[in-house]
């Protein structure tokens, strides 16, 4: 028994030097960050994995989303009164059913369930703009990118690729009333203008490098123990 325990420490211990060393050699500072969120991405990742599961999604992705949302801690507030790990808003809370999104469990469930439903909306998206859209929307609100949508159909560009969508999302600012004149009768977007563009085009950029790191150093483990088993 003692003898499994120190395979599975010095295991351990292989893996997190590992990571070091890739991270100080490539100057990875979001790197950095997961190696301090090791603890708590370990403590729940059973969780993540098990619900990321039920609605097809790959674990790291809500796992990187966390990091982004909340740094893994279970009592974070937003200014906005955005709660818990996954960040819900109290009426998003509401409508999927988390009565505590201080509640870890609950949030995650909730949350991946919610980030699942914005991926189905956009079927006609290649994987990787399916997956940035989604995270647009689960940041700026599904409204907004729908009227990036239309912009973006307006101006002949491609409503279902990423980088179109993050061009016209800036086009939703007052500055752009003459455009809007021409999509809509009212002359506004229907869900209003948005300001937070450059916000959510960063998140949606921090979110994917998270997860890009995610599954490099998952790589890294998985070949590590192919190593260590033989």
């Amino acid at each position: 028994m003692a003898k499994i325990k120190k395979r599975t420490f010095l295991r351990i211990l292989i893996f997190t030097l590992l990571i070091v060393a890739v991270i100080l050699f490539v100057r990875d500072w979001n790197g950095v960050r997961l190696l301090v969120l090791t603890p708590k991405i370990l403590k729940y990742r059973p969780i993540i994995k098990e619900h990321a599961s039920t609605h097809k999604l790959d674990w790291r992705l809500v796992t990187a989303l966390i990091v982004q949302e909340s740094g893994f801690n279970e009592n974070a507030v937003s200014p906005a009164g955005a709660k818990g790990l996954m960040q819900l808003m109290p009426e998003t809370a509401k409508e999927l059913g988390v009565n505590d999104p201080f509640e870890a469990e609950a949030s995650i469930a909730g949350a991946t369930r919610y980030l699942r439903s914005l991926y189905d909306l956009y079927p006609k998206s290649p994987h990787p703009n399916r997956i940035r859209i989604a995270l647009a929307s689960y940041n700026g609100g599904r409204g907004h990118i729908k009227d990036a949508q239309k912009i973006t159909s307006h101006r002949d560009d491609d409503p279902f690729q990423w980088w179109c969508l993050s061009i016209s999302l800036g086009h939703l600012t007052e500055m752009d009333k003459k455009l809007h004149a021409e999509i809509w009768e009212s002359g506004i977007p229907p869900h209003g203008y948005f300001r937070g563009y450059k916000e959510t085009r960063e998140y949606v950029k921090r979110v994917m490098k998270y997860y890009d790191r995610l599954c490099f150093y998952s790589k890294i483990v998985h070949k590590g123990k192919s190593v260590l088993s033989k």
